[in-house]
């Protein structure tokens, strides 16, 4: 059969570079260097002035092994509604302890601000999304916006902000996640990640507590969070939530039915439309 049809183009092309040095840190016990990679997904170049707003990824892993790539097929349903989505390596805790984590991410926010014209990437519209793991990562970069002793690197010229967080099943504070997680199994991941158990280090735990960092000034925040979670208590999730009500800053929370930690469900087109249709709302 011979076929001629009309295509109206209803969406842009993307491009995906892999491999993107953001950063270099210190790698093998200090002795030597080693780059952070980014994966970028991005539009097809448009000869104008349009610029995108910027969707980071951070995947969880217990702070103990983290692979930037994995959920960006499941992402791409953000790129199709208009933005960019950066999956972002950093540390684990077996190379550095916490704050290293967090000093990657606005190690990476930094860079794209300053390559924001080669991606065409609007540097006003950037938000940090993350699971688990991941998902506290979100939540310390929506709550420390200007704390600039978590700035290090390159790129220190440009900020680290971002205008909005949506942590997935994230981790808040690292102690009452240990304490009240349904299951014991990963509780050496928070002694991994502070370099103490959590009981035995307030300070170390507050640090690392986004509860510690929210004022008026915090970002909107979109909580997501399954009831059938045994690893990160859905009430460290509800406690997160109350305390930016509390502070009077824009905050939904959305708990998942039956869903597990790390569920399929989370990356369905019905939660992904809730996630697109937040960013759009305070993204503009």
């Amino acid at each position: 059969m011979k076929y001629q049809i009309e295509v109206k183009p209803t969406r842009d092309g993307l491009w995906m570079d892999t491999d993107v040095t953001y950063a270099q840190v210190p790698g093998w016990l200090g002795n030597t260097t080693r780059d952070l990679k980014l994966t970028v997904i991005r539009h097809f170049q448009t000869g104008d002035d349009r610029r995108y707003p910027v969707v980071f990824w951070f995947a969880g892993g217990g702070w103990m092994d983290t692979d930037h790539n994995v959920h960006l097929p499941n992402l791409v349903d953000l790129a199709n509604r208009g933005y960019i989505v950066v999956g972002v390596e950093y540390r684990d805790s077996n190379k550095v302890k916490f704050p290293g984590q967090l000093e990657d991410a606005k190690a990476a926010i930094r860079y794209m601000r300053a390559n924001a014209d080669r991606y065409q990437a609007d540097p006003q519209r950037f938000a940090a999304l993350g699971e688990s793991a991941g998902g506290h990562l979100a939540s310390m970069l929506g709550v420390t916006n200007g704390i600039k002793k978590f700035d290090k690197g390159q790129n220190l010229a440009c900020s680290s902000d971002v205008q909005v967080a949506v942590p997935f099943y994230g981790v808040v504070d690292p102690l009452t996640a240990k304490e009240g997680s349904a299951s014991d199994d990963f509780d050496f991941v928070y002694k991994n990640l502070l370099g103490q158990e959590p009981e035995d280090a307030p300070a170390l735990d507050a640090a690392a507590n986004p509860l510690s960092y929210i004022n008026e000034q915090t970002v909107p925040f979109l909580i997501l969070h399954g009831t059938g979670d045994v690893v990160v208590p859905l009430q460290d999730s509800e406690k997160l939530y109350r305390s930016l009500q509390e502070h009077h800053v824009p905050a939904d929370l959305y708990e998942i039915k039956g869903a597990s930690h790390m569920d399929a469900k989370f990356l369905q087109p019905a939660v992904l439309k809730i996630v697109a249709d937040f960013l759009d709302e305070h993204l503009g």
